[in-house]
Order: C-alpha cells, then sequence, then structure tokens
C-alpha cells in the first residue's frame, strides 16, 4: 500500500508540477500575445494621431490661405471705397463752392421766361437746353450718388467675401 501512495503522490505531484509547467508556459505565451496586441494597438494609435495632425496642419494651412485672400481683398475694395469717397468729397466741395457746375438738360416749352430755342450751335447741338443746378443742390446729388458708388464698393466687396469663402468649402 506504500507503494500505492508514493506512486500517487509522485503522480500528483509530477501532474502539479506540469500543471506549474503549463500555466507558466501558458502565461509567458499570453504575455507575449498582449506585449504584440499592445504594440500594434500603441502604432494604430500613432497612426491615428498622424492622420489627425496632417489634416490639422492641411486645415491650417487653408485657413491661412483664406486668411490671406480676404486681407487682399479687403486691402482692395478698401482702396477703392476710400477713393470713392475722396472723390465724392472733393466734387461735392467743387460744387458746393461753385468752382465746378453741374448741368442738366431741360425741356424749354415746360419752362416758363426761358426762350425756346437753343443759343449758338455747340458741342452738344440737340440735346436740348441746359441749365445750371443751384451749387447745394449739385453737391447734394453728388454725394448721393457717391454713397451709391460706396455701396457698389462694398457689395462687391462681400460677393468677392461669398466667392472666397465658397471656394474653401
Amino acid at each position: 500500500m506504500i507503494n500505492m501512495r508514493a506512486i500517487t503522490l509522485a503522480s500528483g505531484a509530477g501532474l502539479a508540477v506540469g500543471l506549474l509547467l503549463g500555466m507558466t508556459l501558458q502565461g509567458w505565451r499570453l504575455g507575449a500575445e498582449l506585449a504584440d496586441l499592445r504594440a500594434d494597438h500603441a502604432m494604430e494609435l500613432q497612426r491615428l494621431a498622424d492622420t489627425h495632425a496632417a489634416a490639422l496642419a492641411a486645415q491650417q494651412q487653408a485657413r491661412q490661405h483664406l486668411e490671406q485672400q480676404l486681407a487682399a481683398i479687403d486691402t482692395q475694395r478698401y482702396q477703392e471705397l476710400t477713393h470713392a469717397q475722396a472723390n465724392t468729397d472733393r466734387l461735392a466741395a467743387d460744387l458746393a463752392s461753385a468752382r465746378q457746375r453741374l448741368r442738366v438738360r431741360i425741356d424749354p416749352a415746360s419752362c416758363s421766361g426761358l426762350p425756346t430755342t437753343t443759343g449758338a450751335p455747340g458741342l452738344d447741338d440737340g440735346a436740348g437746353a441746359r441749365a445750371d443746378l443751384h451749387p447745394a443742390d449739385a453737391a447734394a446729388l453728388v454725394r448721393v450718388t457717391g454713397r451709391a458708388d460706396e455701396c457698389r464698393a462694398r457689395l462687391t466687396a462681400l460677393q468677392e467675401w461669398v466667392r472666397a469663402f465658397g471656394e474653401q468649402k
């Protein structure tokens, strides 16, 4: 019976050692697989980070390009606007001070007290009679048309802004 016990103990010990050895080897193998998975995961995260960084850099470059376009539009249109305002102001001042005159065509038949025939022939033959506007009225008329020119310049600038944003999308 002792032999049986010794055999059972020996086989139990051998089984325990084999089980322990198997578990140790299995742990090493699973540890290696886990390390490989972690390395693959880290590489995938790095690839994603690189992709996002490249996309962000492209967006920043596109934004810089758009900002440069918009700054160029602003500069050009602002110069046009200030030029139009300066011309309007200068012309209105000249008209208000009577340094220049604003002439309009009139229908002599609708004006009482004016001759119905035109004077001596000139460069504007056939254009009808002409009259000078009062200097203050002429200056006011020029300011109104000047505001229309300013609105045109602003509208053109806004349209260019919209086109520049549309190109970016």
